[in-house]
């Protein structure tokens, strides 16, 4: 994860060439936000990436300036994702080997002054088949290792690592698996997720 401070204009990438050819990365910056419980990219010049194209020689290093040209957020976070690709090398008559290129995608805050922390609701969506989650707080909500429990000892593990993320004011859906059998919750039996919300363990009771 990388984040540009309150206030500031600027943070650091730091790329590693650990192989013994020279590489060509591309680096991108794009809005994120969640539409429909999605999370959907789209282009954007309000974080720019400086350089945009870095040549590694083997076992160099590269600082990339990740600029802010937008407003300063205020109350609540901006959201970006950076995606550092690895170029195709040229191509060449003698090179038959299979070529695979890396790609990261990581997020990218714009962190706000005053901004609330993430403040979750969950519930299971009425078709029984997902797991709906708003976030109220002025902070991306990271979910890590997370499963859904209830009192009397069912379990349903949802994931071993990063479930994924709510953004600020954002509904975020996950598809439960297809061979799913709920019990039946109400007052007396009700049914909870386990995570760990930005690395803290957290229970939260699904409506």
């Amino acid at each position: 994860m990388l984040q540009i401070g309150a206030g500031a204009k600027a943070s650091r990438l730091r790329l590693s060439n650990t192989g013994d050819a020279q590489l060509s990365v591309q680096v991108r910056i794009f809005h994120w936000q969640q539409v429909d419980g999605e999370d959907q990219l789209t282009p954007s010049d309000a974080v720019v990436a400086s350089p945009p194209i870095v040549q590694l020689a083997p076992g160099a290093e590269q600082i990339v300036r990740i600029v802010r040209l937008g407003p300063p957020a205020i109350e609540t976070d901006h959201n970006f994702r950076l995606v550092v690709d690895e170029l195709p090398a040229p191509i060449s008559d003698n090179n038959t080997k299979v070529s695979v290129r890396m790609r990261y995608v990581l997020p990218l805050f714009v962190r706000a002054t005053d901004a609330r922390p993430a403040k979750l609701s969950c519930r299971i969506d009425g078709s029984l088949k997902a797991l709906e989650c708003v976030n109220s707080g002025g902070r991306a909500a990271q979910l890590g290792a997370t499963q859904l429990i209830d009192s009397f000892g069912w379990e349903l593990p949802l994931s071993a690592g990063l479930l994924g993320y709510v953004l600020p004011g954002s509904r975020r859906i996950w598809t439960l698996p297809e061979d799913t059998h709920l019990p039946v919750a109400d007052s007396t039996h009700p049914m909870r997720l386990e995570t760990l919300l930005n690395g803290q363990p957290s229970t939260i009771p699904l409506q």
